[in-house]
């Protein structure tokens, strides 16, 4: 009698530590709660998050260099990114592109040649029409906000073969894609893949890989994610980016509150935006 009580007390706390509710297509049936859905997902992806402090380790690579981990290894950098509201910081901290950085402030952008962990030196304002893309690399933030632009028709799709994720079809109106797929985990709600057409042919590809997943403050987020500019396949590509967000002490480089970082405690966020 007592080894049924603490069996049922076990699968009773085990019950409460599951997840007991995964989204499914029927709870997405207008496009107004797959924007709902989309906005939440891509909240996962620490690079669009408004408020966040994260160290990446990127490796973009072109043609026959993504074959070579020797040549992988030279175009490889560490960038420290740091979001407050409208103010952003791309830190160069080694490679091709140290020491220097990229800093938004509002509407402005700001090429900084000389920078540390806390400061901004021969600062210069320029004007680019790409300046969401990362320096050297196929990652272009302003991708995402395509899943939520010119949408003319969105609809969710299960997935037989794969009970635990669903599929979204996005069709655009306007340039540069015309057609978005992206697949998700039902439970954690994050993206798995979003795959970009123009005219029927795979042009982009984000991959997130579900094992790096890691969760923060109660919320998932994606440590590792792989980029790639392709030519009608996945495996077809022209450019490839790989960016993970290292560890240190056991945990992910990744705050949710920049203060927090230990790398800017001793720093003010208004000095660490300042171009002058």
């Amino acid at each position: 009698m007592i080894m049924r009580h603490i069996t049922c007390a076990v699968v009773f706390l085990l019950g409460l530590t599951t997840p007991l509710w995964a989204v499914e297509c029927k709870d997405l049936d207008s496009k107004a709660k797959i924007q709902q859905f989309l906005t939440k997902a891509m909240d996962s992806n620490p690079l669009l998050r408004a408020k966040v402090s994260a160290k990446f380790e990127v490796s973009p690579c072109e043609g026959k260099a993504c074959k070579s981990k020797k040549l992988r290894k030279s175009f490889a950098e560490t960038i420290h990114l740091v979001r407050s509201g409208k103010n952003a910081r791309l830190y160069f901290v080694k490679g091709d592109h140290a020491p220097g950085c990229l800093v938004r402030r509002g509407q402005r952008r700001f090429l900084c040649s000389s920078c540390r962990s806390g400061s901004n030196e021969s600062c210069r304002s320029f004007t680019a029409s790409d300046s969401s893309t990362w320096p050297g690399t196929n990652i272009d933030t302003s991708d995402f906000n395509l899943l939520k632009k010119d949408i003319s028709s969105a609809k969710c799709q299960p997935l037989k073969n794969k009970q635990g994720f669903l599929m979204i079809e996005s069709l655009r109106s306007a340039k540069p894609y015309d057609r978005i797929l992206s697949y998700y985990d039902k439970q954690k709600e994050v993206p798995i893949t979003v795959n970009f057409f123009n005219k029927g042919v795979l042009r982009k590809v984000y991959r997130f890989f579900p094992k790096y997943y890691v969760k923060v403050k109660g919320q998932w987020f994606s440590t590792v994610m792989r980029v790639r500019t392709t030519k009608g396949r996945e495996k077809a590509y022209l450019f490839e980016t790989l960016l993970h967000i290292p560890r240190s002490k056991g945990r992910p480089q990744l705050y949710l509150n920049p203060k927090k970082d230990p790398a800017l405690r001793t720093v003010s966020l208004d000095s660490l935006f300042a171009t002058n």
